[in-house]
């Protein structure tokens, strides 16, 4: 006779004390008549107040997730295991640390000055703001915008602001139903503008890759949706160049010179071609 042992569910506090004890004694806690109530007050229709309750509901969830996590590292500042911090929330040591051990940043290509990496870590914050679960092109172009540097004041030339590209963000991709705690993807576009943007700090001489070199990079993605939102707002791949170079045709000439889109190349092609005609 062959005899099975049943798997048992790691038992939890909650299992030992009803869950409605816990909340029972918060004062303030809003209840599913306020909630409702709440809803119908601000929407009409039913798919408008299903929207308000689906934002209102995700709400909760991240003020849910900031309670855990004060207590999960409240708990680790008294050097509890991560074994007794899944037993407490009743999940296993693996889980307890894949969910709430800080994820690392996405892998930045090698060869990125201190600029270049803070901008990344702006665009990250960006796209949480959002609740998307990937870092795109446009999150770039908004953290490119609050760029002290060469690459902000070029933006700023050109008419190209935060607000601006906030609006457009939210008119062209919309909002997002991600965790803003979530693992952060990075979009393929992604990672050929910042590829790129180390390619575009070397052809010009660098040897680091900063914030200048990942806008000219984006603009020239033609499929990037940060490249299509340069473009809405009447920021060509030419005029940016000519924009960042005439920034820099003072103290570097040559450099701005490099910079600037290739009209010689067109135009020698144009003479090639009325010398054949």
């Amino acid at each position: 006779m062959i005899v099975t042992r049943s798997r048992r569910r790691r038992q939890s506090p909650l299992d030992v004390h009803p869950r409605q004890a816990y909340l029972d004694g918060v004062d303030g806690m809003p209840s599913i008549e306020a909630l409702s109530s709440t809803v119908e007050g601000r929407a009409d229709g039913a798919l408008e107040r299903l929207a308000m309750a689906a934002a209102m509901a995700g709400e909760l969830s991240d003020r849910g997730d900031e309670l855990l996590d004060r207590y999960v590292h409240l708990a680790r500042v008294e050097q509890r295991s991560w074994t007794e911090i899944g037993a407490a929330l009743g999940v296993t040591k693996q889980a307890a640390q894949q969910r709430f051990v800080t994820a690392s940043a996405p892998a930045w290509p090698k060869g990125f000055d201190d600029d270049g990496r803070a901008l990344l870590t702006t665009a990250q914050a960006h796209a949480r703001r959002f609740r998307h679960r990937y870092l795109g092109t446009e999150h770039l172009l908004l953290a490119l915008t609050a760029d002290p540097g060469l690459a902000g004041t070029t933006l700023t030339r050109l008419g190209i602001d935060s607000d601006l590209v906030n609006e457009q963000i939210t008119q062209t991709v919309g909002a997002g139903h991600s965790s803003q705690r979530g693992t952060l993807g990075i979009s393929p576009r992604t990672k050929r503008v910042l590829e790129a943007a180390g390619k575009e700090a070397r052809r010009l001489g660098g040897r680091c890759a900063g914030p200048e070199h990942v806008l000219l990079a984006l603009s020239a993605q033609r499929d990037a949706v940060g490249a299509e939102l340069l473009r809405s707002a009447g920021a060509t791949d030419d005029a940016l160049r000519n924009q960042l170079a005439d920034l820099l045709v003072g103290e570097a000439p040559e450099l701005a010179s490099r910079i600037r889109p290739r009209a010689r190349r067109r135009l020698r092609r144009r003479v090639r071609h009325r010398s054949a005609d």
